[in-house]
């Protein structure tokens, strides 16, 4: 995927302090990337600590609630420690002001909701690893909005638009070829009464 490094050369840093957690997260990263090596940290003591001692991982799955994390604070301190590390932060943790002190330190890629379904935390990684800065994207569910206006399969292509993604990327993901994207995309801009993406990926709640 990124061009020049192997599954097998690749290390991934989850950091999360329940177990369960980061179980579920060695399983979606292994869907995307492969046969990675994993590192493991439960706290921000022992994250600091395994991302120091390998600089040059893939990628960080990072939970800002992890206890020595101070709330995120010290995703600041590991930027500077490793600043060539992409960070993907997954968390419960999503006020407005979160997300922004969150996405504003330069090498944080994502950041995902903890509730986000499993393709929003794939699309995650995979903009990291290709140092894509993405926005903050809400669950479908948290998104207010007056029924049928889109269709749920129309709805699916929205989220990953509003990930960044590319209708290439969009096909690959739902398995579908990218002349049915731009149809879908067609569909959506008339549904939406917008014409081009941005406005498409922007528009929220409070717009509709």
């Amino acid at each position: 995927m990124n061009g020049f490094l192997t599954s097998q050369d690749m290390t991934v840093l989850i950091a999360d302090d329940h177990a369960l957690v980061r179980d579920g997260l060695r399983g979606l990263v292994a869907g995307v990337l492969g046969d990675v090596y994993f590192v493991e940290a439960d706290d921000g003591d022992s994250l600091m600590q395994a991302a120091c001692a390998r600089p040059m991982a893939a990628v960080a799955l990072v939970d800002l609630n992890m206890p020595g994390m101070e709330k995120g604070f010290r995703l600041a301190e590991l930027a500077r420690l490793c600043p060539s590390l992409p960070l993907v932060v997954i968390s419960a943790l999503t006020s407005p002001d979160v997300v922004r002190r969150t996405l504003e330190i330069s090498t944080v890629h994502a950041f995902v909701s903890k509730s986000a379904p499993s393709e929003q935390i794939c699309a995650a990684i995979e903009a990291a690893m290709q140092g894509i800065k993405l926005p903050f994207a809400l669950r479908v569910a948290d998104v207010k909005r007056p029924e049928l206006l889109l269709t749920p399969r129309m709805e699916e292509v929205r989220q990953l638009l509003r990930l960044g993604m590319s209708n290439k990327l969009i096909a690959s993901t739902l398995g579908i070829t990218e002349g049915t994207v731009k149809n879908y995309m067609s569909e959506i801009f008339k549904a939406l009464n917008v014409s081009n993406r941005t406005q498409a990926a922007q528009l929220d709640s409070e717009s509709l």
